[in-house]
């Protein structure tokens, strides 16, 4: 069955980020936020190929405290980006995200909250803002 693994986080996105990311949660048919992202905005191709990569933000609550609940919203006038997810973390998609997608997408430092399900308290990750160009691609 496998274990899930939460993230939580509320970062502050570069301005045009949260234009795109609010572009494409607005499209519905959209088969992939990350892929559409893509055609906007640079996303480390390592990232485009994880199969789950769709989890985060996308991910329910599973086996997560009660004080965690599901949330992908972006509020516009400060351009902050709320994500509350969880998902079978089998190949360290959420390691990846946190290195390879989000220090890309802020404009400000910010902590993410990682929370494993056996695990009685979550662990805390600084992630620092990084420019686009530094993607590599």
């Amino acid at each position: 069955m496998g274990m899930y693994t939460g993230l939580r986080f509320e970062a502050k996105l570069k301005p045009f980020v949260a234009d795109a990311i609010d572009l494409v949660l607005s499209e519905e048919d959209s088969y992939s936020m990350w892929d559409a992202l893509a055609g906007v905005i640079p996303i480390d191709r390592k990232w485009l190929n994880v199969d789950r990569k769709d989890f985060i933000p996308f991910g329910s609550m599973s086996y997560m405290p009660d004080d965690w609940y599901h949330r992908n919203d972006i509020c516009r006038h400060d351009q902050k980006w709320f994500v509350c997810c969880s998902l079978k973390n089998y190949e360290g998609e959420i390691e990846d995200f946190l290195k390879l997608v989000l220090p890309f997408l802020i404009d400000e430092p910010c902590d993410a909250e990682i929370l494993y399900e056996e695990w009685t308290e979550s662990r805390i990750k600084r992630i620092e803002p990084k420019p686009l160009e530094q993607t590599g691609i």
